[in-house]
């Protein structure tokens, strides 16, 4: 089910969807309604390649939980569970190295707070893609709190998760082996939505710290309507958590397996 859910995303987002739309025009060249789909296509591609699209689209998943600027402020909790991103696939290179920005930005949050009020911290998440080589993205994330000075006894692994949902699933039973129930949440606050979705459901009490904002206001800049890459990889990764979301609303009320 999981590989299936994989495979299904990737039709569904970018570029797959152009490619068939494009194909599609190439086929029915001679038909009347196959230029109408060129030019929406083309537009289609400007649009979800463009600035303001991409505030528009990604304003409403990071802008829904602020920042925990104040944790010592909050009611006592038990841990600090932070949930792991990708790994760069690279060989041979010094171990941080492979570690996104995403990833870097959730576990530097998780060690700000952890400064603030010291609790353990939970690194949740495990080897994603059954089709590569199995990389040890737990032990890196927990390695690098550790280098930062998070005493080893204070970071603990969850390390058999393949996504969100079941992150929520494992990190609740740690915490039900401890006794705990309230803890910090930490991820990237266009990911804090689909997250604040599984956990509530599956390991109730969560508090979100969003890890990374992308989005503060919007600038008029006229070169954020030309296209380019940046808006294109930030809109590609917003419709990512528009479908988890769906796929996790499903999952929560309404299938049986959850």
């Amino acid at each position: 089910m999981f590989v299936l859910k994989q495979f299904l995303k990737e039709l569904i987002l970018p570029p797959l969807p152009w490619m068939l739309l494009l194909l599609a025009v190439i086929i029915f060249w001679r038909r009347w309604w196959a230029r109408k789909l060129l030019l929406a296509t083309f537009c289609l591609i400007v649009a979800l390649h463009s600035g303001p699209v991409g505030y528009l689209l990604r304003y409403p998943l990071e802008s829904r939980y602020p920042p925990l600027l104040e944790p010592a402020k909050v009611e006592p909790y038990d841990a600090i569970v932070v949930l792991t991103g990708s790994m760069i696939p690279a060989s041979g290179l010094i171990p941080f190295a492979t570690i996104d920005e995403y990833m870097f930005h959730r576990l530097d949050e998780a060690w700000r707070l952890y400064r603030i009020r010291p609790k353990p911290i939970i690194v949740s998440g495990g080897h994603v893609n059954p089709f590569t080589p199995a990389k040890n993205e737990n032990q890196i994330a927990r390695d690098y709190l550790i280098l930062w000075g998070v005493p080893k006894n204070d970071v603990l692994a969850e390390d058999k998760s393949r996504d969100t949902f079941e992150s929520a699933v494992e990190v609740e039973k740690i915490l039900h082996q401890r006794s705990w129930k309230r803890y910090l949440l930490v991820t990237s606050a266009v990911h804090m939505p689909r997250s604040m979705l599984a956990f509530k459901s599956k390991a109730p009490e969560p508090i979100p710290a969003p890890g990374d904002f992308s989005l503060v206001a919007f600038e008029p800049d006229p070169f954020r309507f030309f296209p380019n890459e940046g808006a294109a990889r930030g809109i590609f990764m917003t419709l990512h958590e528009y479908i988890g979301i769906a796929n996790y609303y499903w999952r929560v009320h309404f299938s049986k397996d959850s």
